[in-house]
């Protein structure tokens, strides 16, 4: 019965694991998910970046190495070994090899991750909103790139951010550890203290943004990690209960309405 346990899970509701395992779909699914990870962090560097007197072009040769190198593996890990485990981006490979049902699906966890991500990003601008004063007066307040900076931030970050924390680093962290414990499937014994330990790890790497703003106090340095860290189980549960693309959609939804909002009403 637990080994038939992920299939269950998955249900209506998440990834069929037929035909979208197959090596066509996989394949098309990592081609994908690179072109989308390439194609967003692009646009975010673009319209998104701070330094707008630095030049897009000096600076698209450099970003197409470092995020090539850190998307390969983690499309590579996340789409072979997540189809073992429940994990992976069946549903992506389903939405490509046209499965019936798959754009039904990614409907309803699309509303599901909308409605999270909504729910998640208003209590945290009103966090920050409170928080101001004992925040440093360099870091810059939340809209400041604008709408359309806004919206290329939210994307970039949405895409490459699952694929990278969700999708490679979790994944294989919890093919590891079922794998030495002789689990089959992915158990929630083994998935949620990954789940914590990699949004956490979300978290963490925050940091350096932070610091190139010069705003690394204490106050401002543990408000990043907690508040990233609530976000990151939020989207790991979503990658895990349902797929990657609602993760995505639940990771643009917080960011969006945490750095478009109010550039809108501002």
């Amino acid at each position: 019965m637990r080994q038939n346990e992920p299939r269950s899970r998955l249900g209506t509701d998440a990834e069929a694991a037929t035909p979208a395992d197959s090596p066509q779909p996989l394949i098309l699914s990592w081609l994908a998910l690179y072109a989308a990870t390439i194609g967003a962090q692009l646009v975010s560097l673009a319209f998104g970046r701070v330094d707008a007197a630095t030049a897009f072009g000096s600076m698209l040769l450099p970003s197409l190495a470092f995020i090539t190198l850190l998307t390969v593996p983690a499309i590579t890990l996340g789409t072979f070994l997540g189809r073992r485990i429940a994990l992976g981006a069946p549903l992506l490979g389903a939405l490509l090899s046209r499965q019936p049902g798959s754009g039904a699906r990614l409907l309803r966890h699309a509303a599901l991750a909308v409605a999270l991500g909504g729910s998640l990003g208003a209590p945290l601008l009103l966090v920050r909103l409170f928080t101001a004063p004992h925040l440093p007066p360099q870091l810059p307040a939340f809209g400041h790139r604008g709408v359309i900076g806004g919206l290329a931030v939210s994307l970039g970050a949405a895409v490459a951010e699952e694929v990278w924390f969700r999708l490679g680093l979790m994944t294989a962290l919890v093919w590891c550890v079922a794998r030495l414990l002789g689990h089959r499937e992915a158990r929630p014994t083994v998935v949620w203290p990954i789940l914590c330990v990699t949004s956490i790890g979300f978290g963490v790497a925050h940091l350096p943004q932070l610091m190139s703003y010069g705003a690394g106090s204490p106050f401002a340095i543990g408000g990043t990690i907690l508040g990233n860290s609530a976000v990151g189980i939020v989207y790991g549960w979503c990658y895990w209960r349902r797929s990657l693309l609602a993760a995505m959609v639940a990771h643009f939804s917080v960011d969006v309405v945490l750095h478009v909002l109010p550039a809108l009403l501002g």
